[in-house]
This record gives structure tokens, sequence and C-alpha cells, in this order.
């Protein structure tokens, strides 16, 4: 269900319709946040985010002359650092765990058990 939502460009009201409640057309009067803390599970678009980061940070950081062309070209610092640095990611040479971390961290700052 993710396959290439990296490289797209979400705008409020897709995001809003790629959530759990929209996909399964339930729970709207409860939050579903305590359910996939649990389940460990990200919310869609914090899963959407830490993927187009993680594909980003592969491109920067690709020794591929091509790919790290690319990279420079589309403007990776400033427009997916911006997505990045809400997350408390300041550079995309920090490592997968850590990136994966930092998305965790933040969504799980924001859930009422």
């Amino acid at each position: 269900m993710t396959y290439g939502l990296e490289n797209s460009v979400l705008t409020e009201k897709t995001k809003d319709k790629i959530s759990v409640r929209h996909i399964f057309r339930c729970c709207w009067q409860e939050s579903v946040r305590p359910l996939q803390y649990n389940c460990r599970t990200l919310p869609m678009l914090h899963l959407v985010n830490q993927t187009k980061v993680l594909f980003w940070k592969k491109m920067y950081t690709n020794s591929n002359v091509v790919l790290y062309t690319l990279s420079r070209y589309a403007g990776v610092p400033s427009r997916f650092m911006a997505v990045a640095s809400q997350y408390g990611i300041h550079s995309l040479r920090q490592t997968v765990g850590t990136v994966k971390f930092a998305v965790w961290k933040f969504f799980t700052e924001t859930v009422l058990i």
C-alpha cells in the first residue's frame, strides 16, 4: 500500500485520506493511536514520511555518481529536510535505525494511554 509513496507529493487532503479511519471506515469517535502504539505500528502519515526520509537518505549518501547528482538536483536538503526536521532529524547521514527511532519517538509523544 505504501509502494512508491516516497516519491509522491501529498496534499493535506490526501494525507487525511490515507489514515486508518478512512481506509477501514471506522473508529470515528475514538482515537486509534493507543492501538497503533500497542501494535508497534506507525500511523500512515508518519510511515510515509519515514519512508521518504529513508529513500532520500539512500539517494543522498549513495556512492553512485548518477544517484548522488540526482539527489543534489532534486533539492534534497531543502525539500526533504523540512519533513525530517519535524522528527528531530537534522542530517541525512544518520543511520536507518536512528531515523526510525526518531519517527517512533515523535509518534509516542503524541499517544495518550
